[in-house]
């Protein structure tokens, strides 16, 4: 690659190749295009030692070191900047350096917050909110959707009973009759009296798609009477250099904007890791990971493999967060396909030795993409999960119409599963307690509509044990 000029307003770094331009990377908590204030710029062929000197410059200039943390061998730093914060990491596998001008974000250490060692409920609940899934082969005058088994929302009740919301159905789930029905739902589980607000210690967004924010949307631009936000957390993309985004999202943002300005927000970074409650959040991908070194130019184009994958670790055990990434599509900029590209840099950064990647094990794994990602099979390779959350329809292995789901559900059998929980006809959830011990939990769909219940009795239900493989 050729070698560039220092970009950013931040000390420049010594050593290494610097990227020929610095990196846009992308939207605020408003999720407007005044919020694209934050810059990235790339260093390679460089090395630890240079990435540790770096951060002693940085200190010596004044800024003030507030995170620091370390993956794999990878090095990641944060530092209070005048008019924001700086960003550092370092990936040894690929001996890559990026610095990032974050200008919109709340300092790290300023985001979480720890609940103390034996306060609240005895146990942490993870919660695949039960959807109206379709198979594909319903009728589409029945129902408004675009394709098969879209939409995802996941809900963590906390030992202090926040809750955390992760991402959320799209339209067609989203109903006059389901979104009350879901409210109600987080009234039982944080145990909120009625007439209070519930505490939502966070909202998490994983990507740009409609299928995963509409739920929540409505249920706030409906019910923010009823809820009590506290944070925000995504890294949105700028939308000038991703193709397949939900043109809603900006009303999105500034509805988040208007009913919770003093919420927090967080664009999380690979490496950032804090604490919510009981449950330690390990960022371990985005987009910025997937900039190429030479021109700083985003390698993506579908918004799917922009999610951003994050771990969590409750009582010592994980789950693990994939959002849709592995998105199988031709990017007519490069000669390698973009799914295997993103895997490849995914996985690369957490490889340990030849086929181990112990940062990624975990016992909890949500399928990609609503299992129609059919070349996963290195990820789940990697992470080993024995229990499976798939957010997608529910019916026996035998009835599935198309193949991917049947290599989805093959590939995670190879790589460890033992349960493969899907949310078409329940609710299911992993209740997690203090030593440890994971039990399995389950109740019938809530505010699902007359025409879907009839339709999902003509389909026994999915169970593991009926596949022969």
């Amino acid at each position: 690659m050729t070698e560039g000029a220092w970009l950013l307003k931040a000390p420049a770094y010594d050593g290494g190749v610097c990227s020929e331009q610095d990196f846009n990377i992308g939207y605020g908590k408003s999720i407007q295009e005044d919020t694209q204030t934050s810059r990235m710029q790339l260093v390679a062929n460089t090395n630890a030692a240079e990435y540790l000197a770096y951060l002693e410059k940085l200190e010596k200039a004044g800024y003030v070191k507030i995170f620091e943390n370390e993956i794999n061998g990878n090095l990641y730093a944060q530092f209070l900047a005048e008019d924001g914060t700086l960003y550092v990491y370092y990936v040894r596998n690929f001996g890559e350096v990026r610095v990032i001008e974050d200008r919109v974000s709340t300092p790290i250490d300023l985001f979480g917050y720890a609940l103390p060692d034996g306060e609240g409920e005895d146990t942490t609940v993870i919660y695949q909110y039960g959807m109206m899934y379709l198979s594909g082969k319903m009728q589409p005058e029945a129902f408004v959707r675009r394709h098969q088994a879209g939409g995802m929302f996941y809900i963590i009740r906390l030992a202090d009973r926040r809750l955390i919301l992760i991402d959320g159905g799209w339209m067609s789930q989203s109903t006059e009759k389901s979104v009350p029905e879901a409210l109600k739902f987080l009234y039982e589980v944080s145990g909120t009296p009625e007439g209070e607000k519930i505490k939502v210690a966070a909202v998490i967004i994983t990507h740009p798609h409609g299928d995963h924010k509409q739920f929540v949307h409505d249920l706030i631009k409906n019910h923010s009477d009823c809820l009590d936000i506290e944070r925000f957390c995504y890294n949105i993309a700028s939308f000038n250099l991703i193709e397949g985004h939900n043109p809603t999202y900006p009303d999105f943002g500034a509805l988040l904007c208007e009913k919770y300005p003093e919420a927090l927000f967080l664009k999380p970074h690979t490496g950032q890791s804090f604490m919510l409650g009981d449950m330690k959040i390990d960022v371990l991908f985005t987009h910025e990971d997937v900039v190429t070194a030479d021109k700083a130019v985003l390698a993506i184009k579908e918004v799917n493999n922009t999610t951003v994958v994050m771990k969590f670790t409750i009582h010592g055990k994980t789950f693990m967060l994939l959002g849709d990434i592995g998105t199988q599509t031709e990017n007519p900029d490069w000669k390698v396909r973009e799914d295997v590209r993103v895997e490849a840099r995914f996985l690369g950064m957490y490889r340990d030795a030849p086929g181990s990647y112990s940062a990624l094990l975990s016992d909890m794994v949500q399928v990609a993409h609503h299992a129609v990602n059919d070349r996963m099979g290195d990820y789940y390779f990697a992470i080993r999960a024995p229990y499976v959350m798939h957010p997608g329809t529910d019916m026996a292995y035998e009835s599935y119409h198309a193949s991917f789901y049947y290599r989805v559900f093959h590939q995670l059998i190879a790589a460890g599963a033992e349960e493969i929980l899907p949310g078409g006809t329940k609710t299911y959830w992993f209740e997690i307690d203090r030593e440890g011990a994971i039990s399995i939990g389950s109740e019938p769909l809530r505010g699902a509509d007359d025409d879907y219940l009839e339709y999902i009795k003509s389909f026994p239900a999915f169970d593991i044990r009926q596949i022969p493989f």
